[in-house]
Parts: structure tokens; C-alpha cells; sequence
């Protein structure tokens, strides 16, 4: 298991946002979370040892759990790292996101129905929000989709959604 974080920084964006694990966490380090900043590890995936074996290793790879994939600030760089996932299909890349609305806007040309090594995970925390990103989640031309439901704020009901969904995470808020 690989963490993969090219960018970091996040804006709120939904109810579930109140209680982000990466708002709290930065302002513990005293770093600005609105600023959306490429870093230092962009090129991951794709680094390599002397011997030219990828520096990462096979498997998978947790996907920007530092922000969102799919936030407009990095639309300027994420096909290059579309590239990168293309390139390393011994990779599972995973990411989650509260922007799902966005995901259309942020594939590359060559998608089609999906990478087959690439998960995307619908963040729901409420019924208002789970009726409205399930609802375009589940027409997606998505391989692998999971819904993450959190921080879960109260009592919803997905059933209608969980057609072609491979999992369900449910972490109610603490």
C-alpha cells in the first residue's frame, strides 16, 4: 500500500467538510489548507531506482487523501497524472471525492468506460447529499466505484445506488 498525494490544499465543499480530518489535521501544523499547491511527490509513480525498477511499489495506492482529485484548483495537472496511472498498470490507484459532479470534466480523452486500474469512491455524509452525487455516481463511466459514507452525519438510505457498486465504507461521525 502506496500513499500519493501530487497536490495538497482543499476547499470545503459539502456539509461533510465540517468535520474534515485534513482541515483539522493542517491547522495542527499551522498550514493553510486553502492553498492548493503541487508537491514535492508529483511524479511518484513513475520515479525510478538506478536499477529502473519503480521506486513505488506495486499494489495499491491510496489517491490525494490529503485533498480532492477532482478540485478545479489542480485541473492543470491532473493529466498528467491520469498519464502516470495509465503508465503503472500494476497499480490500483483509489481516490475518493465530494466533487463527483466534477468527474466528467476531469477524465482523460482516452477513458471510455474507465482504467481498470483506477477506483473511484463517492463521498456521501447526509440524505441530501447522497440523493444528489449518487445519483450522477451511478451513470458514470466508472470500472470500479465504492461509496465512502463520511463522516456519516445521520441516517441514509443508498439502496437505490448500489447497483455495479463493488463497496461500501460507513464511518459515522465521532
Amino acid at each position: 500500500m502506496a500513499m500519493w498525494n501530487p497536490w495538497r490544499g482543499c476547499k470545503k465543499c459539502s456539509d461533510g467538510c465540517l468535520h474534515c480530518y485534513i482541515h483539522k489535521g493542517d491547522s495542527k501544523r499551522n498550514v493553510n489548507t486553502n492553498e492548493i499547491i503541487k508537491t514535492k511527490d508529483f511524479e511518484k509513480p513513475i520515479e525510478k531506482l538506478k536499477n529502473g525498477n519503480y521506486k513505488m511499489k506495486s499494489g495499491i495506492v491510496y489517491l490525494c487523501f490529503s485533498t480532492d482529485f477532482l478540485i478545479e484548483e489542480a485541473d492543470e495537472w491532473r493529466n498528467d497524472c491520469w498519464k502516470m496511472m495509465k503508465e503503472r498498470q500494476d497499480c490500483t490507484f483509489l481516490f475518493l471525492t465530494k466533487r463527483i459532479d466534477r468527474f466528467m470534466k476531469c477524465i482523460p480523452n482516452d477513458w471510455n468506460n474507465g482504467y481498470d486500474n483506477v477506483v473511484v469512491c463517492c463521498t456521501i455524509e447526509n440524505q441530501k447529499n447522497a440523493d444528489y452525487k449518487l445519483s450522477i455516481f451511478k451513470d458514470l463511466p466508472i470500472k470500479h466505484k465504492c461509496i465512502t459514507a463520511q463522516p456519516l452525519l445521520e441516517k441514509v438510505d443508498i439502496e437505490k445506488y448500489l447497483d455495479n457498486i463493488e463497496l461500501v465504507v460507513c464511518r459515522w461521525r465521532i
